[in-house]
């Protein structure tokens, strides 16, 4: 800073570095942020993407099932830290941004269409989730649905071995099965 009053010390000198606003890279104290965009089939597969970073372009790897919201992360590929001479760095974060398509073929939604059906027929994915989530808390609320469903059964043979009227059960029988017609064609 500059000189003071005879006798008394220097000044002291205050430098404020403001930082612009950049449209591509984000910063966070000493970590910096990006988006990048992935195809719904890199999120899928995996695969790779260029990702520009404050030294360079690099690639980066993207993981088989990468979820929305996903994020990678280089460390010590941010912002240097204050007095520590360059050897310590904040990270470099990148937030991978799944882009839906908003229009699609014909083939591709046929596709789409097959993919979906099978993981509702292997139980995978969120079908799956459901269907567990789904089964434990049935069994939370009304026990072991099986057990039930058996003892059911069997109160029901029980019930047919008695005398009944015959019109009455082909009557209930046929009204049975036209339920179950229906939700065949309907599935």
């Amino acid at each position: 800073g500059a000189e003071g009053d005879p006798g008394s010390p220097r000044g002291n000198l205050i430098v404020q570095v403001l930082v612009e606003n950049d449209e591509y890279f984000h910063r966070d104290g000493v970590d910096v942020h990006t988006e990048c965009p992935i195809s719904l089939t890199q999120a899928v597969l995996g695969g790779t993407v260029d990702v520009r970073t404050l030294t360079g372009i690099v690639e980066m790897k993207i993981p088989k099932g990468t979820q929305v919201d996903s994020k990678l992360m280089l460390r010590g590929k941010g912002i240097p830290h204050l007095n520590t001479e360059g050897r310590r760095k904040g990270n470099y974060i990148v937030h991978l941004q799944i882009q839906i398509p908003k229009k699609i073929s014909k083939r591709q939604e046929e596709l789409l269409r097959e993919f979906d059906e099978e993981m509702k027929h292997s139980g995978g994915g969120i079908y799956g989730r459901l269907a567990k989530a789904a089964g434990s808390a049935f069994e939370t609320f009304f026990g072991h649905g099986h057990e039930n469903e058996k003892r059911k059964e069997s109160e029901n043979n029980d019930d047919s071995k008695g005398e009944h009227d015959e019109k009455a059960d082909t009557k209930d029988d046929d009204s049975d099965d036209d339920v179950r017609e229906k939700k065949q064609q309907t599935a």
